[in-house]
C-alpha cells in the first residue's frame, strides 16, 4: 500500500525538518535545522510559531515548559505560547536534553574538523529556572541520554566507552567502563540494552544480547524483543530464537508503530544517498506492509496512535491507525483512481 493514500495530514515546517515529537493529547511539535519550532493541534491547526538560534536536534516538554537543543544552547520554551523563557549558552553544540523530576539534562560536545573526532564533551545540570548548576566535562561523547530511575543513563564513546548513571540532581551516581567498543545507542526505559561500534547489542551487566555485522545505529524495544540496525542498513528483529531480517540502504530513522490488523508494525526510513524511503514492515514476521517513495526522512516520533515523519523539505507526515486501518480493509479503493487522488490532496490541504 501507498503511504501517500493513509496519511493523516502533511504540515509543512518551513525548513529541513530535525526533530519531531508526538504529544500525548495527539498534537505535534516539530524542529527545523534553522531553528524554528511550531506547534499543531491534533487535528492540525497551528498553535504557535517560534525562532531559536540555530538546528533543532532534541526536545522534551515537562510542566508546561519546553526544552529544546538549539545549536550551542539549550532553549526553555512556555508550551501554550512558543515565547522563549530562557537560553543558556553551552561550551559545544547542544545534542540531548531531558528532564528530572529537579533539573535539566543536556548532552554537548565539540567537534574538531583537523582531527576528525570529537574532543570534549560535558554533561549539563541546569535548574528548571535556567541557572547552570552543574556540568561534567569528560573526553567521551554521551551518544545517548535518557531517563531512567528519576535520573539519566548516558551511553559513552571512546576513550572509556560503556556509560554513565545520574540522578534526579545530575550528580553521577555509576560509571561502567569495562567494555572495549564506544557505545553509539540504547534503548528508553527499564533495563535498557545498548548497541556498540563492533555491532554487538549488550545489556547493562555488559552480557551479549544479540550481534551484527557492522556497528550499530539503532536499537528500540518491543514488548517481544529488539529491533535493530546496523551501519550497513540490515535490519533484524530479535526475539529470542525467533528472529525476521531485512536488508535496503541505510537506515536514517527507525521507529515503532501502531498495530495493524492486530500485529505490531515497525517503520523504516532509508536513504541511498539521493532518493528516500519508508517502509513500514510487520513486527512478526517482517512482511512489507506499506511504503513512501521519494522523501528524504531525518527524524520519526510515534505515541502509541500516530506516527510522524519529518523530511528534508519542510514536510511532516502524520499516519494515525484508525484511519490507516481502514485504507487497509478497503485496498480496492487504493487502485489507479485519479479522482480519489485529487479528493484526498484536497483534503490534505485542508487540514494546512
Amino acid at each position: 500500500m501507498d503511504l501517500t493514500s493513509c496519511t493523516w495530514m502533511v504540515r509543512e515546517l518551513g525548513e529541513a525538518v530535525s526533530c519531531t515529537v508526538l504529544l500525548d493529547d495527539d498534537s505535534l511539535l516539530v524542529g527545523g535545522w534553522d531553528g524554528t519550532i511550531k506547534h499543531w493541534t491534533e487535528a492540525g491547526d497551528l498553535v504557535w510559531e517560534a525562532k531559536t538560534p540555530n538546528r533543532i536536534s532534541s526536545m522534551v516538554i515537562k510542566d508546561g515548559s519546553i526544552y529544546a537543543t538549539s545549536g550551542l544552547h539549550i532553549v526553555c520554551l512556555q508550551a501554550s505560547t512558543g515565547a522563549i523563557q530562557w537560553d543558556v549558552a553551552l561550551e559545544g553544540s547542544a545534542d540531548a536534553v531531558m528532564t528530572t523530576s529537579k533539573c535539566v539534562l543536556a548532552a554537548s560536545s565539540v567537534y574538531d574538523i583537523e582531527h576528525n573526532d570529537f574532543i570534549e564533551s560535558a554533561i549539563w545540570s541546569i535548574s528548571l529556572d535556567g541557572d547552570v548548576l552543574a556540568t561534567h566535562r569528560m573526553d567521551e561523547r554521551p551518544w545517548t541520554l535518557y531517563s531512567y530511575n528519576d535520573g539519566a543513563i548516558a551511553g559513552l564513546g571512546r576513550p572509556l566507552n560503556g556509560y554513565l548513571i545520574l540522578d534526579t540532581n545530575g550528580d553521577i551516581l555509576e560509571q561502567n567502563k569495562d567494555w572495549d567498543s564506544p557505545t553509539i545507542c540504547a534503548t528508553r526505559g527499564e533495563n535498557p540494552v545498548f548497541g556498540l561500534a563492533d555491532g554487538s547489542i549488550r545489556s547493562m551487566d555488559g552480557a551479549l544480547v544479540s550481534s551484527m555485522q557492522s556497528a550499530i545505529s539503532n536499537v528500540i524495544k518491543h514488548l517481544d524483543g529488539y529491533v535493530v540496525a546496523d551501519d550497513n542498513g540490515n535490519i533484524e528483529f530479535v526475539a529470542g530464537d525467533a528472529q525476521w531480517e531485512a536488508t535496503g540502504n541505510e537506515v536514517v530513522a527507525l521507529s515503532l508503530g501502531f498495530d495493524i490488523n492486530e500485529k505490531g508494525s515497525c517503520w523504516v526510513a532509508r536513504w541511498n544517498g539521493s532518493q528516500g524511503e519508508v517502509i513500514v514492515h510487520s513486527i512478526i514476521d517482517g512482511e512489507r506492509i506499506a511504503s513512501l517513495n521519494g522523501q528524504r526522512v531525518h527524524d520519526m516520533a510515534f505515541n502509541g496512535q500516530r506516527i510522524a515523519a519529518g523530511c528534508e523539505n519542510g514536510q511532516v507526515f502524520v499516519w494515525e491507525k484508525g484511519l490507516f486501518q481502514r485504507r487497509m480493509e478497503k485496498p480496492d479503493q487504493q487502485q489507479n483512481d485519479p479522482l480519489r487522488s485529487a479528493m484526498l490532496e484536497k483534503l490534505r490541504a485542508l487540514r494546512k
